[in-house]
């Protein structure tokens, strides 16, 4: 048997002319202020942008559900056809997976190409002006480094250089097998990883052996 709180059990244990129009009214309030009769909140700062989301995506879902609805009763209503209904439902979602992950791979592969010897997106034309102002600022180190990006862009463009993100320098040198590749490799490995201080020399001779290699006319 149900026990009453001593407040509602005084208001419902005299008639019901004794019973407080307001102490009733004051009840009914604060049960409907219970969070089971309000509408769920979203989290802040996020609340205005997550209801406008929400407000923009409801009709799509309520089409989604209008469209849906035939086909799954009409499964419902067959031999099994609950079981069948979550197999497809099942495949639909691991085609979406796979997509996603697919999606996913292929940027991971562009932005190790990026990461690696060189971005391939780079313009190998502004690199060698990046080169020209390093040098002439005394910026050895950076135009052996911008001359060498521009060369091995030049060198994939030309279809003479397959570059992946594993591909180190030595095994750049190795696919062009040329004397100068090797020697610009070498200057290279030795400035950027090995720390030897760049000279003058070096810029002249990644300004002169680079264009000779990617078959261009040196610049002076």
């Amino acid at each position: 048997m149900v026990e009453l709180s001593p407040d509602l059990g005084g208001h419902l244990a005299g008639p019901a002319a004794s019973v407080d129009p307001d102490a009733a009214r004051q009840a009914a309030q604060d049960i409907l202020d219970g969070s089971k009769f309000q509408e769920p909140q979203f989290p802040r700062p996020f609340q205005g942008v997550l209801e406008w989301v929400a407000d923009r995506l409801r009709p799509l879902f309520d089409w989604i559900g209008d469209v849906l609805e035939p086909v799954i009763d009409l499964f419902l209503g067959l031999p099994g056809g609950r079981y069948v209904l979550v197999a497809l439902i099942g495949a639909l979602i691991g085609v979406l997976v796979h997509w996603l992950l697919g999606r996913r791979s292929r940027s991971e592969v562009t932005r190790s190409v990026g990461s690696g010897l060189v971005d391939l997106r780079s313009d190998p034309e502004a690199l060698d002006e990046e080169a020209r102002q390093a040098e002439a600022a005394g910026d050895h180190r950076t135009a052996v480094r911008r001359r060498y990006e521009s060369g091995l862009i030049r060198l994939v463009r030309a279809d003479r250089l397959l570059l992946r993100p594993e591909t180190t320098a030595g095994s750049a040198a190795r696919q062009v097998d040329e004397p100068a590749m090797d020697a610009l490799t070498a200057d290279f490995e030795q400035i950027v990883y090995g720390g030897r201080a760049a000279t003058a020399a070096d810029s002249d001779r990644a300004r002169r052996l680079w264009p000779e290699l990617v078959g261009e006319r040196a610049p002076r």
